[in-house]
């Protein structure tokens, strides 16, 4: 099966992650803003989170698959609620008539259900990460995203660092860096929608380099968990956890639950592919 990978491309990690990544680990042609001379090469295209109208021009006639991570509009998609999320999700499908839809979490495919074939496909961690030594003691916790996500945490994320004289990264270079990683939101980027839909990525790359999680009880990463997570919702509850976790073999125990069950990009590859062949 000769398989096409395409989308607007660009810089955002889920174009990394479920076009580059994935594309090439399933053997397709990645190729953003494909042609329609690419889409004839194919026997069955993807369309990554963005559907540019030269994409879908090209598609027209041929089989493809959606696969709609993060495709919402943004910030828009924090107001929504989700009746409203839903309705937009529905007719953004039946308007493009996708052969097929990939869901990043299983409460999204039974939010909008849609009478066509459809699997749930959570992120894989990233290709590679290094393992997380996991250091006698604390020093170090950090965040991976958009500073303006954690922003409404920051106050009690300083307020814990600087009592316990720790070190706070944003966006470290390696997860592998860090003691401890958060996931967190707040303000105007959480809604029904983040809470629901978005992807567990945060959550895959502390099981796959086997750091310490805190992070808020979202689907993607309820949905993928290991049972030895730890979950706040008040800052107030951060020092709690950040407490619990100074024990060396407390933090040794998650590493020894997070890295058995990584989901790699090899397992997602797998998945994919026998769900293609299916269709």
């Amino acid at each position: 099966m000769k398989i096409l990978v395409t989308g607007r491309g660009g810089r955002a990690g889920s174009w990394a992650c479920r076009g580059l990544q994935l594309g090439g680990a399933i053997g397709a042609t990645v190729k953003p803003m494909a042609t329609r001379g690419d889409a004839q090469q194919a026997d069955i295209a993807i369309v990554v989170k963005r559907t540019p109208e030269e994409v879908m021009t090209a598609l027209r006639g041929r089989r493809w698959v959606f696969d709609v991570v993060d495709f919402y509009p943004q910030p828009e998609a924090s107001y929504w609620s989700k009746a409203q999320a839903v309705a937009w999700v529905k007719d953004r499908i039946r308007t493009l008539n996708p052969t097929a839809v990939i869901w990043p979490t299983q409460r999204m495919a039974e939010d909008c259900a849609v009478d066509k074939p459809s699997f749930c496909l959570p992120h894989h961690h990233r290709p590679g990460i290094e393992r997380n030594p996991i250091r006698e003691t604390i020093t170090c916790i950090g965040y991976e995203g958009a500073a303006p996500y954690i922003e409404t945490w920051m106050p009690a994320i300083r307020r814990e660092c600087e009592r316990r004289n720790w070190q706070f990264l944003l966006n470290p270079g390696r997860l592998a860096d860090l003691d401890v990683v958060l996931a967190l939101r707040g303000g105007d980027h959480e809604g029904y929608v983040q809470r629901h839909w978005k992807s567990n990525v945060k959550l895959a790359n502390a099981h796959g380099s086997g750091t310490p999680f805190i992070g808020q009880r979202e689907c993607g990463y309820i949905e993928t968990s290991s049972g030895a997570e730890y979950w706040i919702e008040d800052p107030d509850a951060l020092g709690v956890c950040l407490s619990l976790l100074e024990s060396r073999s407390t933090r040794q125990n998650v590493q020894d639950t997070f890295l058995p069950c990584a989901f790699t990009l090899e397992k997602a590859a797998s998945q994919l592919l026998k769900f293609l062949h299916g269709l």
